[in-house]
């Protein structure tokens, strides 16, 4: 029966815990929240049709937005101060501390008043955010984006557009074949014809 007891003690004792919080965020810390909402409630009451009672406020949490993620930079200069918000002015923006040489910081990106001026980090692992602002004359990027380079394009090569009009039509020129003749040269002297000399006769022998 302790047990149950106790349990419900729990039960009911974190209603009221996780109820009291969720009115507290709603308030925004406003302690006189309360107070304000118990007048109210009783000014409106008769308002109210018998047997029904207003109904409770359901408090919500705000949404989240994420951050980008993180950029390293480096402290460039031997002391770099940082400020509240983008600007140099020691009156709107005074400088909060300074950073040494080669401090890395966690960078998210350019401000949107002033994109001369980054938006830091200064707990990138914590769980509360820490948000100052260094010019962009104290710090460097770790690992910079390399910028592209020019890449050389040849120039299209040109084919020239075959025209419909006809070309001249060429005609073979005939050749000339020369012609033997008998006739002959008078510059090759003639073949002389040889003469036969006829066989001497044997006389015949008879034995």
């Amino acid at each position: 029966m302790l047990i149950v007891l106790i349990g419900a003690l729990i039960v009911f004792g974190g209603y009221y815990v996780w109820t009291g919080m969720l009115r507290f965020f709603q308030d925004q810390g406003n302690i006189t929240a309360q107070v304000t909402r118990q007048a109210l409630a009783t000014a409106t009451a008769r308002s109210v049709p018998d047997g029904l009672s207003a109904l409770p406020t359901v408090g919500g949490f705000a949404t989240y937005t994420p951050l980008p993620p993180c950029q390293w930079f480096e402290v460039t200069a031997e002391r770099a101060r940082y400020r509240q918000c983008p600007s140099e002015d020691n009156d709107l923006c005074p400088a909060r501390d300074s950073l040494p040489f080669g401090t890395r910081v966690c960078v998210y990106e350019r401000s949107k008043d002033n994109p001369e001026w980054y938006v830091v980090e200064l707990n990138p692992e914590g769980a509360f955010r820490d948000i100052v602002y260094m010019h962009e004359s104290v710090i460097k990027a770790v690992n910079p984006t390399p910028t592209p380079t020019r890449t050389f394009t040849p120039l299209p090569t040109i084919t020239p557009t075959p025209s419909d009009t006809p070309g001249p039509v060429l005609t073979p020129t005939p050749t000339l074949t020369p012609t033997f003749t008998d006739t002959p040269d008078p510059a090759i002297p003639p073949t002389a014809t040889p003469t036969l000399t006829p066989l001497p006769t044997l006389p015949q022998v008879i034995i």
